[in-house]
């Protein structure tokens, strides 16, 4: 087997923001604190959980990814990006065969010019964000692989998400002069409705390449690099509901005073922490945080099951099983991303947890989805 040359979380410094409407403001009755320090929750092993289903995604030389893979689902498909090699999309169906390429980036027709994000759209058709300057567009990619453009927006987005009732919501960055707020809402055409957290930061931020958007059941999360606080928007308002205490990985006090192409190596030498992911379906939370420390990367994944919190803490080079969540199914199983080379280590260290079953050896190291239930003890 060719073990597939994975890319990593540090290796993207680059990696991973009309009318006013409401931005609410936090208040302690309203805020969950959460903090990453190692005795605040009782911490989780491999024992705490059963894998329920893996999902083999076929992997031929046509379609090899990292380990950065931004995924989606619908009801009948999967659509994959590779962060680190934002020139295409991967359709596989919910089995995971391999489908088609789609969403080509290039200068030719039927391609597009950049490819920063992906939603699906009513009936199972992709849609796909594709920034230039200070415009976006948003290009719909209908079942049998056509492209159209849905509408231009005169709003840099890095990052979307399409809105049960057909609006979106776009997300900027620190991007000024083009981005004067970091958040604003649409409606199906692209007319600007609302705009959110104004964006006062003077200094140069390039673009990053981060997921901003996750869905629940609650409203959608928002999370946006360097930034301690978790918003949730729900009627047509973003409030701030949770608050993370990095500790001594806290950005410094003057970060925002500074240019980060000056401060950068100073954080990362000192280290940082950021939310990579946050996913809510009933009962259970997952906030998924990332602390890199020159080129060492830990994550620190905290489950809130009712009223308690649980930790799971993850190392880039020796627990790449549970390292990368991606989702919460409606069984609420939580769904972690990894390869079949990190599942082969860890059965054999971990048979109680960990199978090959149904996964053969191949010509290319592939990626696993497992669905991931916490046992019933916790």
């Amino acid at each position: 087997m060719k073990n597939h040359n994975h890319i990593l979380l540090s290796s993207q410094i680059v990696f991973i923001f009309s009318f006013m409407a409401c931005s609410e403001p936090a208040s302690e009755e309203n805020t969950l604190n959460i903090s990453i320090a190692p005795d605040d929750y009782p911490t989780l092993s491999f024992q705490d959980f059963t894998v329920e289903e893996m999902i083999r995604l076929e992997t031929t030389e046509d379609n090899l990814m990292g380990m950065d893979l931004r995924v989606k689902f619908s009801e009948n498909f999967i659509a994959v990006m590779d962060e680190n090699k934002t020139n295409k999309l991967h359709l596989f169906d919910r089995k995971g065969s391999y489908l088609s390429a789609i969403a080509q980036v290039g200068e030719g027709l039927g391609t597009i010019r950049s490819l920063r994000d992906f939603e699906f759209g009513k009936g199972e058709e992709v849609l796909v964000l594709s920034p230039i300057a200070d415009k976006a567009n948003v290009y719909k990619i209908s079942k049998d692989g056509n492209l159209s453009e849905a509408f231009e927006l005169a709003y840099s987005a890095n990052s979307f998400i399409r809105l049960e009732g057909g609006g979106f919501l776009f997300q900027g960055g620190y991007n000024l002069p083009f981005v004067t707020h970091r958040v604003i809402q649409t409606d199906a055409e692209g007319n600007i409705q609302h705009r959110y957290l104004e964006n006062d930061y003077e200094n140069v931020m390039l673009p990053m390449m981060e997921r901003n958007f996750f869905p629940s059941d609650k409203g959608v999360f928002m999370l946006e690099i360097f930034n301690p606080n978790l918003y949730l928007y729900k009627a047509d308002s973003l409030t701030q509901v949770l608050h993370a205490d990095f500790g001594t990985y806290d950005l410094p006090s003057n970060f925002w005073e500074v240019d980060l192409m000056d401060s950068f190596g100073e954080i990362n030498e000192n280290g940082f922490a950021t939310f990579k992911g946050v996913f809510q379906q009933g009962n259970l939370m997952v906030i998924d945080i990332a602390a890199q420390k020159g080129r060492s990367m830990s994550k620190h994944i905290l489950f809130k099951k009712d009223q308690n919190i649980y930790k799971l803490k993850a190392d880039r080079d020796d627990d790449m099983v549970f390292f990368y969540p991606i989702g919460i199914n409606k069984k609420e199983q939580v769904l972690f991303l990894t390869y079949r080379s990190n599942l082969e280590k860890h059965a054999q260290e971990f048979p109680e947890t960990f199978s090959l079953d149904g996964l053969p050896e191949g010509d290319f190291d592939y990626p696993v989805i497992l669905h991931v239930a916490l046992k019933e003890r916790l």
